[in-house]
């Protein structure tokens, strides 16, 4: 892998590291605000329908995830089939697992 491959590569876990991290904060807020105060999970679940824009979000991320898998990661089809069940199955856990670390990172430029 070329030196602008792995730059490319490690920009692209980047952004997706991101993207990732703000998932995250909206559904564990959400989750939050669901235990804490049903009056205002009630409101905000019901009058703005907010649990289908959480869904449409971990749809959508969802799906660049499972896109970058297959169109960009330098492994085996075997490894993205599985990466790809991974992320649907698990949701927003099995994203956090599928990222590699650094160590993983470092392994995938090497090949």
């Amino acid at each position: 892998m070329t030196e602008l491959q792995s730059q490319a590569l490690k920009s692209d876990f980047k952004k997706l590291r991101v993207l990732l991290i703000i998932l995250t904060l909206i559904e564990i807020s959400y989750l939050i605000v669901a235990f804490t105060n049903v009056k205002l999970w009630i409101k905000i679940d019901f009058d703005y329908k907010i649990n289908w824009v959480i869904l449409g979000l971990n749809l959508i991320v969802s799906g660049i995830f499972i896109w970058y898998n297959w169109t960009k990661m330098p492994i085996e089809k075997k490894n993205k089939s599985n990466n790809t069940f991974l992320i649907l199955f698990l949701g927003t856990i099995g994203m956090w697992l599928w990222i590699p670390n650094k160590r993983e990172l470092k392994k995938l430029i090497e090949k």
